[in-house]
């Protein structure tokens, strides 16, 4: 009886390690093993123990570094370094990268669907055995796999369409075109109980022609269209799906086959969409499913693509505009059904971003992309919440009306994507809420407005502005780089506020005039956003250098504004202040008088009106009256303080001389007694 690990890297990931569960099902039932799993690495109670076998699942190539993360992880445990096993996607498609970083590791390419692929005695066909359900547990109180409650597994293998980007011909280059899965489905439910959902894994169950009996099996296992499932936990009836998860080929999608689609319960019927060029066979198969019955459809929309073969055929690089048209096509073919049928169907886009199989991270961009494209678009992505884009109003606010729209979202700052759209009063939100929430969005909306018409001016000049931010690279370096005026005026909106304020230090004259007069003069709002983000932020002090040399008091005055005079706590903002104008070597005002007003303050020296009086001065950057109302409660202040200090106590003359001598002093130093007549 061996002790074995099992491994998957700590990404994210929908759906459990098929591979892992088979081997577990292998270790723990038929050879009686102690089987564990887990995510990443154990919990800290197995940090001492050595196992005899470890074995790791790898995904795709882009997640190389969690992988070898844990592959290493894996060494440190093993008792010995030759008994850490490797398989999975990334494992087959480069095992030389395996080999090259982890040279006493055995790794596995393909499927382990032959006897003896992992060297032990009695091994059976592991790709055929039963899936162990109980490793889940071994991570229920650190993961939990969103498809969890259903039966995983495949009724066909392969694929043979030979699409260039698509690592289907690597893994499984054999096209099997049935597998029996009953007596599968048998085990699960006497071993681990029954599940609700059915997925398979079929990279193309359509072209097998044992189709029929596929659908034959699938409904007799209880899959059928209007299928329930009693919930062991509730003891409810619920929907149980089949899902046919890698996707169905529109091409080979026939009346018969959608027909027989439409006797089960599939939810939903998901149909690749990976070019714009196959717009019509997409669109013939969506409605095959619609007019048989399938009423939840999705489609795959692979985008930042090359140009590729595959299906026979040559397809050119994608572009933004395709997407937006593909997207489009489904809503409005939606829209037509609903129209035409006396049932409703929803069609789901589920745009996926191509990485080629090589890539061991998610940078690749596409010819017809660039960098800012690629990360607005996940930006905008990000409300679908992995739910895909279905209705046109959402489609339309987050995507555009229109191709040119949308690419014009695109270019935009990632910033204000986030602000489109219509001001919504949120549940049980106050009137003073909601009227602060709408004081905020109403500025956002002036931003947009702003940028989309300095967009708009740049007319044909719009390409040569799109060069300048297509890397993402929004730096001042860069700003200085362009040369026309209405560039840099646009530009300066891609600006984080730090880059901004850092942009205020720039020694070149022109270059800063640009920048000092755009922000002041012609859209003052950045400026405003600027000195707030100066106010609330805890910043180096080096950071307002810039901003105090360029606008002096102006800067100092509308900072002091805007700070909150009411908390205990004086503002971080007013140590920098003081710390800048040292280093600019200007005498904008004495911002030490802002601690006196929080020390007389606090101590309760202060009544409502000398609060009132004090602040307003220090707004106004008058030091003169802000004194005038300290010193006049300098003897209360220095009561109090001393009170506070010696708590009452008698026989603390030492003390108290001390305390007031440090009172003197301090008060010196910021020339509280400057103006005393």
């Amino acid at each position: 009886m061996a002790d074995v690990l099992l491994l998957e890297p700590d990404y994210p990931n929908k759906y459990p390690p098929i591979g892992l569960m088979k081997i577990s099902y292998f270790h723990k039932y038929i050879y009686h093993d102690y089987v564990r799993f887990a995510k990443g690495r154990l919990p800290d109670a197995f940090q001492d123990k050595k196992w005899d076998r470890v074995y790791v699942s790898t995904l795709f190539t882009f997640e190389w570094e969690r992988t070898k993360k844990t592959i290493e992880y894996a060494l440190t445990v093993v008792k010995d370094p030759t008994q850490v096993y490797t398989g999975g996607i990334l494992a087959t498609l480069m095992p030389e990268l395996i080999a090259k970083h982890f040279p006493t590791v055995r790794n596995n390419t393909g499927l382990l669907n032959k006897k003896g692929t992992l060297g032990l005695k009695r091994e059976e066909c592991i790709d055929t055995l039963t899936l162990d359900y109980g490793i889940l547990d071994d991570i229920a109180d650190q993961y939990v796999y969103p498809a969890h409650d259903a039966y995983f597994t495949y009724m066909t293998r392969g694929c043979g369409m030979k699409c260039q980007f698509c690592a289907v011909q690597t893994l499984e280059p054999e096209y099997i075109p049935f597998i029996s899965i009953t007596e599968c489905i048998r085990r699960v439910d006497e071993q681990f109980g029954p599940k609700k959902d059915l997925l398979l894994m079929d990279n193309n169950v359509l072209r097998s022609p044992h189709f029929d009996q596929i659908v034959d099996e699938i409904k007799a296992l209880g899959f059928q269209r209007g299928a329930t499932y009693i919930n062991p936990k509730t003891g409810k009836s619920v929907r149980r799906y089949v899902d046919f998860n890698q996707g169905l080929d529109a091409f080979l999608l026939t009346p018969h086959k959608a027909g027989r689609l439409g006797e089960l319960a599939i939810r939903p019927a998901r149909i690749a969409f990976d070019h714009i060029e196959d717009a019509e066979a997409y669109k013939r198969a969506i409605r095959l499913c619609a007019y048989n019955g399938v009423t939840n459809m999705s489609n795959y929309l692979l985008y930042n693509g090359n140009d590729f073969t595959g299906k026979g055929r040559t397809y050119h690089a994608d572009t933004p505009e395709d997407l937006y048209e593909r997207m489009k096509i489904s809503l409005d073919l939606c829209e037509e059904l609903n129209n035409e049928l006396d049932h409703k169907v929803a069609i789901f886009s589920f745009p996926m971003r191509y990485i080629p199989l090589s890539d061991l991270k998610r940078g690749f961009i596409g010819a017809r992309w660039n960098a800012k494209y690629l990360r607005a678009l996940q930006r905008m992505l990000i409300p679908t919440q992995g739910k895909g884009v279905s209705s046109r109003s959402f489609f339309e606010a987050d995507f555009g009306t229109s191709k040119e729209e949308f690419v014009m979202y695109l270019a935009m700052p990632e910033e204000h994507l986030g602000w489109r759209g219509h001001f919504t009063r949120k549940k049980n939100e106050s009137d003073a809420e909601a009227a602060a929430r709408q004081a905020v969005w109403n500025e956002n909306q002036e931003f947009l407005a702003e940028w989309k018409r300095r967009f708009e001016m740049l007319g044909d000049a719009k390409t040569e502005f799109i060069a300048y931010i297509g890397d993402n690279d929004y730096t001042i370096e860069r700003f200085v780089t362009i040369k026309n005026i209405e560039h840099k005026k646009l530009f300066i909106h891609y600006f984080t506020m730090a880059t901004l304020l850092k942009s205020l230090s720039i020694e070149d004259p022109k270059e800063k005039n640009v920048i000092s007069y755009y922000i002041t003069q012609e859209f003052p709002l950045i400026y405003k956003r600027m000195v707030q983000y100066v106010t609330e932020s805890k910043l180096p002090y080096s950071m307002l250098v810039g901003a105090l040399k360029t606008f002096g008091a102006n800067f100092a005055k509308r900072v002091l504004e805007m700070i909150d005079y009411e908390g205990e706590e004086e503002p971080f903002v007013v140590n920098n202040l003081i710390k800048a104008q040292k280093k600019v070597g200007l005498n904008v005002y004495q911002f030490d008088l802002i601690r006196t007003y929080y020390l007389f303050k606090n101590c309760g020296a202060l009544r409502k009106i000398d609060k009132f009086e004090i602040t307003s001065a220090i707004k106004k950057l008058d030091e003169r009256k802000t004194r005038s109302v300290l010193n006049a409660r300098f003897k209360t202040f220095k009561t109090k303080l001393i009170k506070q200090a010696t708590n009452g106590e008698v026989g603390v003359e030492y003390v108290t001389l001390q305390i007031e001598q440090q009172i003197n002093d301090f008060c010196k130093q910021i020339s509280l007694f400057e103006d005393n007549e």
